[in-house]
């Protein structure tokens, strides 16, 4: 069961509808994409469930990154998740997604915009455990009880960065 993003941007958000599995493979292209528009003074993320079918927590933890981004100006990033289903709000709630994030479970329609198929995976190892553990940092940030659950991961990706980081010197 895989998983695409389709995208597109507006003078007023970024508009992201997750079609299949939202994961690790397609988390990377969406934070690249995002953080290029946040760069360039986006502050508006739409996520659209309507056609996912599951969520990991690296995908999530993404998400989470977005509402913490530094921005020059201080200008928060903010996030609006729409039209999970079931499964989906149910895995956003087990991390307390929807403590930080605006989550709506009623029907929102998206608008209507062009949207763009975003290509997924990654081939570097050091940038895809980089974003694993940032994700994971995040949402351990917003939800005490991911600690106990994501800490021990963690550990182990700073590890694993520090290591590649040394197979490259």
């Amino acid at each position: 069961m895989a998983g695409h993003l389709e995208v597109a941007r507006t003078p007023d958000a970024i508009y992201i509808r997750v079609v299949g599995l939202g994961n690790f493979n397609n988390a990377g292209p969406m934070r690249e994409y995002c953080e290029k528009a946040f760069e360039e003074g986006m502050r508006n993320v739409l996520v659209d469930l309507a056609q996912c079918t599951g969520l990991d927590s690296t995908f999530m933890g993404t998400w989470m990154g977005f509402a913490n981004w530094e921005s020059p100006n201080n200008v928060p990033v903010t996030v609006t998740i729409v039209n999970p289903a079931p499964p989906t709000l149910r895995a956003m709630n087990s991390l307390g997604i929807p403590k930080i994030l605006h989550v709506r479970a009623d029907p929102v329609a998206f608008p209507d915009c062009k949207l763009q198929h975003l290509q997924e995976g990654w081939q570097d190892k050091k940038r895809r455990t980089v974003l694993i553990r940032d994700a994971h940092m995040a949402l351990m940030q917003c939800d005490k009880e991911n600690e106990a659950r994501f800490a021990p991961f963690v550990a182990a990706l700073v590890k694993e960065v520090r290591a590649l980081d040394e197979q490259r010197e």
